[in-house]
């Protein structure tokens, strides 16, 4: 068999296979987590139940601070683990900086199995 032969059956063997993969794979929330930080705010989006310490009650009733807020450093926020404390027992601690426009503000959490709690919010 020649090469321009054996390069043919692969590169249709190949393109089955990617048809394939976005058939079956195309509005699934399919997602790639490998990375450390991309695990730890993963599990963090899955959690509904997101606590506020008292002292994060207090400025959210006094309009010092707003939930979306919250909510965008959770779900796209970057994980400084120098700064976190994940050998503590049974929740770890994490602290997440903003990105972008929220670059300026970062949280620290207390991730436990159930729940994630704000505990305090930094604003530099």
């Amino acid at each position: 068999m020649k090469f321009i032969q054996r390069l043919g059956f692969y590169g249709g063997g190949f393109a089955i296979g990617i048809v394939f993969l976005l058939f079956f794979l195309t509005g699934k929330r399919t997602q790639c987590t490998w990375l450390p930080e991309d695990r730890v705010i993963n599990d963090i989006r899955k959690k509904n139940a997101v606590r506020f310490s008292p002292e994060i009650r207090t400025m959210l009733t006094d309009r010092k601070l707003d939930t979306l807020t919250i909510q965008l450093i959770l779900k796209y926020g970057k994980v400084d683990f120098s700064k976190s404390n994940t050998d503590t027992i049974p929740c770890n601690f994490y602290h997440i900086s903003g990105r972008k426009e929220l670059a300026n503000t970062s949280l620290w959490v207390r991730n436990c199995e159930r729940f994630v709690r704000v505990e305090k919010v930094l604003s530099q």
